[in-house]
C-alpha cells in the first residue's frame, strides 16, 4: 500500500512538474495568468516551512521514514525512483528548475504586471532556488536567512496578487 502511493506520487510529480512549465502556453489568458502566479507562488511558499523540499517528496519521505527531518536530503526524490533512474531525477529537476524561473519571468512579463515588487519577488525566488540547489555547500545560517526573506515576499506577494486577481475578475465582469 505505502509503495502504490509513493508510486502515484512519482506520477503525479512526473505530470506536474512539465505541466507547471507548458501550461502558460497553451492557455494565454490575464486572469489564469494572475491564477498561475499565485499558484506558483504558493508552491514555492510551501517551500519554505520545509527547508526546500518539494512537498510531495517531503510527503513520500515522510511515509517511508515518520522520523524524516525536512531538508535533510532534498536531491533525494522517493517518488521518482520509480519511474526514472537515480542519476536522470537530478538532471530533469535541474532542467525543470531552469525551465520554472524562465516560464515565471514570461508569465510575470506578459500580464503587464512586471512591477518593481514582482521583479523583487522573482530575483529572491531565483536566488532562493539556487541556495536550495547549493545547500551543502552554503552555510546552513545564510540559508535560513535568505529562507526567511524569501518566505514573507512571497506571502506579501501571494496577497499582491490576489488583490490584482479580485480587482481584475471584478474588471472582466463588468
Amino acid at each position: 500500500m505505502i509503495t502504490m502511493i509513493i508510486e502515484i506520487a512519482g506520477l503525479f510529480h512526473l505530470i506536474h512538474t512539465p505541466l507547471l512549465v507548458i501550461f502558460p502556453f497553451i492557455v494565454q489568458n490575464f486572469i489564469l495568468d494572475i491564477l498561475y502566479l499565485i499558484y506558483f507562488f504558493s508552491i514555492m511558499f510551501s517551500y519554505t516551512f520545509i527547508n526546500g523540499e518539494c512537498p510531495i517528496s517531503y510527503m513520500c519521505k515522510v511515509i517511508i521514514d515518520n522520523k524524516y527531518i525536512a531538508g535533510n536530503n532534498i536531491t533525494h526524490y522517493p517518488e521518482m525512483e520509480y519511474i526514472l533512474q537515480r542519476q536522470t531525477i537530478a538532471y530533469y529537476f535541474g532542467i525543470m528548475t531552469i525551465l520554472y524561473i524562465a516560464t515565471l519571468f514570461i508569465v510575470i512579463f506578459r500580464t503587464n504586471m512586471f512591477s518593481y515588487f514582482l521583479f523583487f519577488t522573482f530575483g529572491i525566488l531565483s536566488i532562493y532556488f539556487i541556495f536550495i540547489r547549493n545547500q551543502g555547500s552554503v552555510k546552513r545560517i545564510y540559508f535560513v536567512i535568505v529562507q526567511e526573506i524569501t518566505k514573507y515576499i512571497l506571502f506579501f506577494t501571494i496577497c499582491y496578487l490576489l488583490v490584482s486577481f479580485n480587482n481584475s475578475h471584478v474588471d472582466y465582469i463588468h
